[in-house]
């Protein structure tokens, strides 16, 4: 178990949820739309008011961003704006497990992105649990990929949102395989995928850098409502007495 106490990423989908996620005590705001998908991008104009509202106040922990899937952009321009104060981008490789060109597709769009936006970004590989449904590729797969094109991090998510946790499809011991490969080449790990308060215990045992949660941040425990600063705050909590927990035994 590593000393460093594992970070929690809030999802939000709107500038209404940005303090309740981080008066709730979270350490990386993390932005997509929940309504459209597990990955899916919110909307320009809220990503304007998302801006203007960094601009007015300070907020210091690090932004994360949704782009959807890559299947996606198929056609599309990546013209979509981006605030400058989003340090990390992720997408979804469902449907590219029978796309011999996947790859080459993923490294364009991730070139067009920072060119359009003149930034340099730290991208985030996401493998998702559920990958056979997802019809994508693999954890493996896609573990390889992000060593292969210097990702800074790697999600395990899964795609699915209808009930079932992270750890319905894929085991502790897999999860724990897949962690060590990725973090012997000095990637972040971070675990996602309906995770609430009953997965700690077991999750604090493989020791991923992130734990990131949406459902587990609303109201009522439905992903689709808002996000409550005491629903954030008690995930928080019990995370931070799970690992501290670990770290003593």
């Amino acid at each position: 178990m590593n000393s460093q106490t594992v970070q929690l990423l809030v999802s939000i989908r709107h500038r209404d949820e940005i303090l309740p996620a981080l008066q709730g005590g979270c350490d990386i705001l993390d932005l997509k739309e929940p309504f459209n998908g597990p990955l899916a991008m919110v909307d320009e104009e809220t990503l304007r008011t998302i801006s203007e509202f960094f601009s007015n106040h300070s907020v210091t922990v690090p932004l994360s961003m949704a782009l959807g899937e890559l299947v996606e952009w198929q056609g599309k321009s990546s013209s979509t704006f981006i605030p400058k104060e989003i340090s990390y981008l992720k997408m979804g490789l469902s449907h590219t497990a029978s796309k011999k060109n996947w790859y080459a597709d993923w490294l364009d769009l991730r070139t067009r992105v920072e060119d359009i936006n003149s930034t340099t970004f730290q991208w985030i590989a996401v493998a998702y649990a559920d990958w056979q449904q997802a019809h994508s590729l693999s954890p493996e797969e896609v573990l390889t990929a992000a060593i292969s094109s210097q990702c800074t991090g790697l999600l395990i998510d899964t795609y699915s949102k209808r009930g079932q946790s992270l750890l319905d499809f894929l085991s502790l011991e897999q999860i724990e395989i897949l962690i060590e490969q990725a973090r012997a080449h000095k990637l972040t790990i971070a675990l996602a995928g309906s995770i609430h308060h009953e997965n700690l215990a077991s999750l604090s045992d493989v020791s991923p850098d992130i734990i990131g949660i949406r459902s587990a941040a609303c109201r009522g425990n439905l992903r689709t409502n808002k996000v409550e600063e005491a629903a954030v705050r008690s995930f928080r909590k019990q995370l931070d007495c799970q690992y501290a927990l670990t770290e003593s035994g």
